[in-house]
């Protein structure tokens, strides 16, 4: 099945914690710039566009050839912009059969990952919302509340994401540190952690930002809990590839090294 496929990747200066973030320099170019290469580079992507608030990064997408969209500096997310690239796109007379919404502070987002949602959303007609997740790395990870579990049932769709390591395994310890040694060896593969890319349908797309927030979202500060609250499924694609989010100015380091390792800086 030919399946039209829009990548957007929202991109807005004025982060709290990072402000001008998707023009920091990783390994000598901005952020935006690896997500933008990540995305072009996926399989199954028809067209990539950097939907911004800002003429700092609209510039700095054009500079290495990339299509920015110019969107509401109002809107409360990056959904919300991704789902305003749509409209745009679509009063202009596009259309879509996917949309992707790639966080445009994940620059070491690898492109089999994005080409792996592709594939199940094309793969799976009736799925309404797709996403990502790899293996954790080390037992530490877990315990990390920035790094997202997510638990699926038999058929790869997300059960529920949470901050706090799920599942919680009953017969090591109520002690973190009796579990952190137990899991070492053991079966840390039962951890996925949860990816920031995100696949709809495009009526889903705007049926989600329609949703009030959803009280799970509010205590635990994750968006895709409106979508699983709402009864919206949500396949999960497994990949090897790790995606580091860059939050603050500290994490730069730990997504250059990882591009190192893949000997892309």
């Amino acid at each position: 099945m030919v399946m039209r496929t829009l990548a957007v990747l929202p991109s807005r200066f004025q982060a709290s914690r990072f402000p001008g973030k998707p023009l920091a320099l990783i390994a000598g170019r901005p952020m935006i710039q690896w997500v933008h290469e990540a995305a072009s580079n996926a399989s199954g992507v028809t067209r990539v566009v950097v939907a911004t608030d800002d003429d700092r990064i609209a510039a700095a997408v054009r500079g290495f050839g990339g299509e920015p969209l110019m969107t509401d500096a109002a809107l409360p997310s990056g959904t919300d912009r991704t789902a305003a690239a749509l409209a745009a796109l679509e009063a202009a007379g596009e259309t879509f059969d996917c949309v992707l919404n790639i966080q445009g502070d994940e620059p070491a987002m690898h492109p089999d990952t994005i080409s792996s949602v592709v594939a199940l959303m094309r793969g799976n007609l009736e799925l309404p919302m797709g996403t990502a997740a790899c293996p954790f790395a080390n037992v530490d990870e877990l315990f990390n509340p920035n790094a997202v579990k997510v638990v699926t049932d038999d058929h790869q769709r997300a059960l529920y994401f949470s901050r706090s390591p799920i599942p919680y395994i009953r017969n090591s310890s109520v002690f973190e540190s009796d579990f952190r040694p137990w899991m070492s060896h053991q079966q840390l593969s039962l951890f996925k952690r949860h990816l920031g890319l995100y696949a709809y349908r495009p009526a889903v797309l705007r049926a989600f930002t329609e949703l009030p927030p959803h009280p799970l979202e509010q205590i635990e500060m994750l968006e895709q809990l409106r979508a699983l609250a709402a009864g919206i499924a949500i396949g999960v694609a497994l990949t090897p590839h790790l995606s580091i989010g860059v939050d603050v100015p500290g994490d730069v380091a730990a997504a250059e090294a990882l591009l190192r390792e893949r000997g892309l800086a």
